[in-house]
């Protein structure tokens, strides 16, 4: 193009005498790509230039500079295919203000297909220092885990064996004495005899974590090997009663180094046998409404002793609709729920007759014993569990609703709830979330946590549209997180505004305020149009 002019609503806002731009008809091309502004109250007014880099037919490179008046980082994207996998990543590099020093990130991924059905992937994310993330919104987490694992799933077959690695970013958290390399193996099989029927599963896996510390205690290292056979059997009895029957054995070996209050080696070995019963009640209403109601109940055994060794890996436990009918809630096998326990619950679920579902369901827990090893919130500490109360409803007019509470039965307290609110509708969509967790010190958690996420979005007309989110902290009174998107696109051009803010800080990360502007030529992008924009960009301002 010469004397090139960027209009937006017919008015020239910018000018170039010379301007080349790929066609929809060429796919790849070395060149600079769309520059973007933003605009940090950290790093300040800064300025992004991409530049694609092609690389070939299977692979390419992207480099992206920006620059700003406390800032010059270098961000790059390398991606390549072959024939059976694929890899990304994606880093940056910069030199700034905030601290001495270079700082940055990388992060990648990868796939590939090998034979006899296994998977090879990897996954790395690394950064220089705990704050630089969140400084330069590349990612909000603050535990970074990379892992190498193979793994082959087939219909009567499991295996895995994977190595990971974690890195801690959270305040007041020590990678020395947390686990940081861990190493797992697992193999399921399963066999169907046709001389006693039913199904025949064996297990095998082994566990190791390793902390850097060599102090007694904070630096604890743990290895377990765990085998179990099992057999399970499925009958339908008079009136449509559905009972399984499920019977097994299990041992656990465990290797404690660097802990003076455990015990060195142990084995425990775990008998186990349930009896789950469900007896479904369906109806059909005059309207076409299909009414299943689902009474459900298991009475269980587990033998054995829970041994003296620490509890590492089952310090989080969540009691849902998933495990109500379970042996063992832990979520690992370093801990097991021990002697005779019985669950009650039921089912109801409504099927409109023009679309739509909605399910409500509760259940409780009944133990011989308590479990020592159950934190407080968990709702599984005493003898009698909280009350499981969950619920989901879905509309034919994009209306979805989703519950979950524990109650104790002692006046009703509420343990832990959640809850999740969405409205699709033809022209945007809108959200509203709510959890609640109760004090817990065996859970890290000295105080509640009581949180509102707002988000939406909305298409205003055919060119125009906005994005809004907001997370309150009801506990402590005030706003976390707060973001306004504005959103222009015709035929040719692409105008994204946005402004975000955060006000939370700690000792590593201060509050933040962050503007975006970005400009697309969407009209020459060889990538999918929205169909309610024409594919031709004539008199549209070039």
């Amino acid at each position: 193009f010469e004397n090139a002019q960027l209009r937006i609503m017919n008015v020239p806002v910018f000018w170039l005498p010379r301007l080349r731009l790929p066609d929809p008809t060429l796919e790849r091309a070395t060149g600079f790509m769309i520059p973007s502004l933003k605009q940090n109250s950290l790093l300040g007014l800064g300025f992004k230039m991409p530049y694609f880099i092609k690389m070939g037919d299977h692979r390419d490179l992207m480099l992206t500079p920006y620059l700003s008046s406390k800032t010059r980082t270098l961000e790059l994207r390398y991606r390549q295919a072959f024939r059976h996998g694929r890899i990304e990543f994606n880093g940056a590099v910069s030199d700034d203000s905030i601290q001495s020093g270079r700082r940055g990130y990388l992060f990648g991924q990868g796939l590939f297909n090998l034979r006899n059905d296994y998977q090879l992937s990897f996954n790395v994310e690394a950064v220089t220092d705990r704050a630089y993330l969140v400084e330069y919104d590349y990612s909000d987490k603050d535990r970074l885990e990379s892992e190498v694992a193979l793994t082959r799933v087939r219909r009567d077959e499991y295996i895995r064996g994977a190595l990971t690695s974690y890195q801690t970013l959270r305040d007041g958290e020590d990678n020395s004495t947390l686990p940081t390399i861990i190493g797992d193996i697992e193999y399921e099989r399963r066999f169907f005899p046709k001389s006693i029927g039913g199904e025949v599963r064996l297990s095998l896996g082994a566990h190791s974590h390793y902390r850097y510390s060599d102090l007694d205690i904070d630096g604890r290292d743990v290895s377990r090997a765990d085998t179990e056979l099992s057999w399970r059997n499925t009958w339908t009895g008079p009136a449509g009663i559905r009972m399984e029957y499920y019977a097994g054995v299990a041992v656990d070996a465990f290797s404690v180094k660097q802990d003076s209050s455990s015990v060195d080696k142990e084995t425990v070995v775990t008998p186990q046998t349930r009896v789950t019963l469900r007896w479904p009640w369906m109806k059909t209403a005059r309207n076409g409404a299909i009414h299943v109601i689902e009474p459900v109940a298991m009475i269980g055994w587990t033998g054995g002793t829970n041994s003296n060794v620490p509890n590492d890996e089952s310090t989080r436990v969540e009691f849902d609709e998933s495990n109500l009918l379970a042996l063992s809630r832990f979520p690992s096998y370093d801990r097991r729920e021990r002697g005779a326990q019985a669950a009650l619950g039921l089912v109801w679920t409504r099927l409109g007759p023009k679309g739509g579902s909605s399910t409500l369901a509760f259940g409780q827990v009944y133990r011989e014993t308590s479990e020592s090893d159950f934190s407080v919130s968990s709702g599984l500490s005493g003898t009698t569990s909280d009350l499981l109360l969950a619920g989901q409803l879905k509309s034919v007019n994009g209306l979805s609703l989703s519950a979950r509470t524990l109650l104790s039965d002692q006046g009703f307290d509420v343990s832990k709830a959640e809850a999740r609110a969405a409205w699709q509708l033809a022209r945007g969509g809108f959200g509203a979330s709510y959890v609640w967790l109760g004090a817990d010190l065996a859970e890290d958690r000295s105080s509640t946590v009581s949180e509102w996420l707002l988000d939406g979005y909305y298409r205003f007309s055919n060119q125009w549209s906005g994005t809004a989110d907001w997370r309150y902290d009801v506990a402590s009174d005030k706003t976390a997180e707060a973001s306004l998107g504005l959103v222009y696109r015709n035929e040719c051009v692409q105008v994204n505004l946005s402004l975000s803010r955060r006000f939370t800080s700690s000792t590593i990360v201060e509050p933040s305020t962050s503007l975006g502007f970005t400009v697309k030529l969407t009209g020459f992008s060889a990538g999918k149009v929205d169909k309610s924009y024409t594919r031709s960009c004539r008199n549209q301002g070039l």
